[in-house]
This record gives structure tokens, C-alpha cells and sequence, in this order.
């Protein structure tokens, strides 16, 4: 369980402060609300996490986590996935590179090689804790780990926190305009009247 005081103890004091590539993007700034209760994170005595999603170099979710919500989505997933994930991290997850390589295969981050890729943080108040790096093919990996119950919990997190457009699954059938009956228009039928 996540809780932290770093405030408090006079040799944390000299952690690094959180790294630009971990503000938002959207903000320009450090993350300053959790994104699942709106609470502000200085407000909480523990930590809180921020992850960022990238897809082909660009940032496309980012989001921050009280140390509570972060506890409570974790409760949600099931106990076959956080033992599985459990046991992953023992196993194959170094802390070595940071943010700057990913944290199960080493693969660096810059060089144009990795373009998907997620990167957390572990955070309290404006100092770093730790961080990690995990490429989109060693992603995968962990994706492959997650029961349906914990994918729901994470799409339903999504769904309620970043509202976009729906997938295309969820999409109607295109209408082929072509193939409505023609209509009578005061403009005249025919080929020469048709716009597409």
C-alpha cells in the first residue's frame, strides 16, 4: 500500500522534483488534481501516481491518481490479475532506467526506436519518488496478464475520465447516399443535379 511522507522527514528533502516529462500535458504544469475524485493531490498525506500513454511519440492519456483511488481501483481488479501482476514485477521488473528506458527489457526510450510506451510516476508534493518505463511491446506483455474483470475496471475508468469518440464497434454503419430513392427536388433530379 502506497503511503508516504516525504514532507515530513528531513533526508527526503533532497529527491529530485518531478521531471517535466511527467507534468501535463494539457497543463503545462505539474499534475494538480486526481483525475478519478477531482481532489486536489497536495491535499493527501500519501502520494499519488501519474502515468502517461504515448502512441507513436504523442501523448495521448495522461492522468494522476491519489494515493485513495489508486488503492481503490487496485481493490477492483481481481485477485487472479494482482497476483499475476504481483508476480511479474518480482520477477521482471528492474527500477534502474527511470523513465528513460523500459523497466523489463532496457530498451531506451529516445532514439526514435520505441514509439509506444507508458511512463509513471511515483510522486509526493513536488518530489520524484520513482518511475518507471514500460515500451508497448513489453506493454503487451502485462496486458496479456489482466483478467476481463480488471480490463472492465481499467474501461470503465477510461469510458468515465476521458470521454471521446466512440470505438468502431460502436460506431452505426456508413449510408451509402447513392442508393437512397431519389428524392423530388424543386432544383431538378437526375445525374447532373446530384452533389456527390
Amino acid at each position: 500500500m502506497l503511503h508516504l511522507r516525504v514532507m515530513d522527514d528531513p533526508e527526503n528533502q533532497d529527491l529530485p522534483p518531478i521531471p517535466r516529462d511527467l507534468y501535463s500535458e494539457y497543463e503545462d504544469r505539474p499534475f494538480k488534481c486526481c483525475t478519478r475524485c477531482g481532489e486536489t493531490l497536495s491535499d493527501f498525506d500519501g502520494g499519488y501516481q501519474v502515468s502517461k500513454a504515448y502512441r507513436k511519440g504523442e501523448c495521448v492519456v495522461e492522468y494522476a491518481l491519489c494515493e485513495h483511488c489508486r488503492n481503490s481501483m487496485m481493490d477492483e481488479f481481481s485477485d487472479d490479475s494482482k497476483q499475476r501482476l504481483n508476480q511479474f514485477h518480482q520477477q521482471a521488473v528492474h527500477h534502474q532506467g527511470g523513465i528513460d528506458e523500459c523497466s523489463i527489457c532496457s530498451t531506451p526510450r529516445s532514439g526514435g526506436d520505441v514509439e509506444d510506451f507508458v511512463i509513471t510516476g511515483l510522486c509526493e508534493g513536488s518530489h520524484l519518488l520513482d518511475s518507471i518505463m514500460i515500451c508497448g511491446t513489453c506493454g503487451d506483455q502485462v496486458q496479456e496478464l489482466l483478467s476481463s474483470k480488471t480490463k472492465d475496471t481499467w474501461r470503465r475508468f477510461m469510458d468515465d475520465h476521458f470521454p471521446g469518440p466512440p470505438s468502431l464497434d460502436e460506431l452505426p454503419e456508413p449510408i451509402n447516399l447513392r442508393n437512397l430513392p431519389q428524392v423530388p427536388s424543386k432544383f431538378g433530379s437526375g445525374p447532373s443535379s446530384d452533389p456527390f
